[in-house]
């Protein structure tokens, strides 16, 4: 799947960022206004993993850019937080020549977080795609309580900002890697931020500035409910980690596998012991990337599994990328994202994202997983 999408991957952020300059209008934010009762605070912290080379920075240590997005509190007076940064503009607009707008979110920068203690949950996004298109799903969920935090994966994201306003880009040499070695530096990543986020909530501020984090954060994260879900290869990240961490609770992929000749790693051997959620577009069942991965991943699998198919789908409408571009669009011969209409797959995607989690981490039974063939645009394969 992963080489299927190399042609791919490196356009979507520019067509995220492409149509946000096409689309720009005097519109609320770059998304949907997430549908809980709760309004949504953002942060951000970066992460130093001291002793762990990072293999894309020789002589430097693995480092990491987060978003936290968590119930808030107050927001009145707040401003919204930036989807992209003014910052990471400049270097944006160099690499693609045109203008950029600065994209908002539904989140308030920095607001306070509200009294509680929430499961947490972590994404990490698809090949060279940033966090970002991740935000959508992140805002869902913290409007209905949860606290998620999406990653950026050092040398894969397209642009990452990292304090004193340094730009960090892709490492050219990442997509040389097997599928399976991409899947095992993200998986370590995924691990060290599980270990940040136990630190965070033990009292400790693990960002490497130490900059002050919204007060009450640490205490809000329930780690004894922990979810986690990515799109394509950051669904086989998030997989694998399950496969390998039990502290995972629950994990969702969307439509993420390594190729069928790659490494399926312990999730497609052995497999995840947590419950499993598949859902996957139409184009990959239509091409046959990775179905004897998703086989594996699904056969193996111990707990609760099933695996779901988004009608008239390309890989991307699993993502924020539906939103921000026309459907169908295509890059080349593949459709990046499909004819079906961006509201609906939003829908979608939102109601099973939240569904899944509110079932196995809230333990609720009465979802809309309960009778899956219900939710518009949603069939049940297996």
């Amino acid at each position: 799947m992963f080489g299927r999408l190399a042609a791919v991957s490196a356009a979507v952020a520019v067509s995220v960022l492409q149509a946000g300059a096409a689309q720009a209008t005097p519109a609320p934010g770059m998304l949907p206004a997430p549908g809980g009762p709760l309004p949504v605070g953002t942060t951000t912290m970066h992460l130093v993993q001291h002793g762990r080379p990072d293999p894309f920075a020789p002589g430097s240590d693995r480092e990491l850019m987060v978003s936290v997005f968590y119930p808030a509190a107050d927001v009145t007076n707040l401003p919204r937080a930036h989807a992209v940064s003014a910052v990471v503009l400049p270097a944006l607009e160099r690499q693609l020549g045109v203008s950029l707008p600065v994209l908002l979110s539904n989140s308030y920068q920095d607001a306070p977080v509200a009294a509680g203690s929430y499961p947490v949950v972590l994404f990490s996004p698809g090949q060279s795609t940033p966090r970002l298109l991740g935000t959508g799903a992140a805002e869902e969920l913290a409007s209905r309580g949860y606290v998620v935090v999406t990653i950026d994966h050092t040398g894969d994201s397209p642009v990452i900002e990292f304090p004193g306003d340094r730009i960090v880009g892709p490492a050219p040499q990442f997509t040389s890697l097997p599928g399976g070695q991409r899947r095992d530096i993200q998986v370590a990543d995924v691990e060290y931020v599980l270990d940040a986020l136990t630190a965070l909530h033990a009292g400790t501020d693990p960002d490497a500035e130490n900059r002050p984090l919204p007060s009450g954060l640490g205490a809000a994260l329930d780690l004894t409910h922990l979810g986690a879900f990515g799109h394509s290869l950051g669904g086989t990240t998030m997989v694998e980690a399950a496969a390998q961490d039990p502290r995972i609770d629950a994990v969702l992929d969307l439509d993420g596998a390594v190729a069928d000749n790659e490494d399926w790693g312990k999730s497609g051997t052995d497999g995840v012991r947590q419950p499993l959620l598949v859902l996957r577009s139409e184009q990959t069942i239509d091409n046959g990337s990775g179905h004897g991965a998703f086989d594996a991943m699904l056969d193996h699998a111990h707990s609760w599994k099933t695996e779901l198919e988004l009608t008239n789908s390309a890989h991307n409408d699993l993502t924020d990328l539906n939103r921000l571009i026309p459907s169908p669009t295509y890059m080349g011969a593949n459709a990046v994202v499909g004819p079906i209409p961006p509201a609906r797959a939003d829908a979608a995607v939102r109601t099973t994202v939240t569904s899944f989690f509110d079932k196995f981490l809230r333990g609720n039974e009465s979802t809309a997983l309960e009778h899956p063939e219900t939710i518009p645009d949603i069939t049940v394969m297996r």
